[in-house]
């Protein structure tokens, strides 16, 4: 598949990106507590192309810059996990215009996720896999 946009909510929801106009590397350091590799990026489109791993950066949607990473991971079984993890303090507000409610960090992982989950169900035909399951954080 194709790496793809999803605007589904508060917050719009873009695959990642690491060219001259955006470049999500800096975010993804907050995310992981560390920099990332020059090549995160193209790894995560590879992942997009050989169906196993979608990932997308949550932001504003006024704005480019990445609130929160989403990662998708496809389990083979008709199953997935979806997780949000926020790119700055979880309770820390988003940057946004006067006339938006405000929002947090948490808030565009946890938005995100929701919207991520009714897309890999109508569109995908997946289920999220119980907690538990697979090893990881579940939406």
């Amino acid at each position: 598949m194709q790496p793809s946009d999803i605007n589904g909510g508060r917050f719009y929801i873009r695959p990642l990106h690491d060219d001259d106009r955006i470049d999500d590397r800096p975010a993804l350091a907050a995310v992981f507590g560390h920099e990332v590799d020059d090549d995160f990026v193209t790894r995560a489109r590879h992942d997009w192309l050989s169906d196993t791993v979608y990932t997308w950066a949550s932001c504003e949607q006024t704005c480019i810059d990445m609130a929160a990473l989403i990662t998708l991971v496809r389990h083979g079984d008709g199953t997935c996990t979806i997780t949000g993890q926020p790119a700055g303090d979880p309770a820390t507000l988003v940057p946004n215009p006067d006339d938006l409610e405000r929002k947090t960090y948490q808030d565009a992982a946890d938005e995100a996720v929701s919207v991520v989950t009714r897309w890999a169900e109508g569109v995908l035909g997946l289920t999220t896999a119980a907690a538990g399951d697979h090893g990881g954080t579940t939406a």
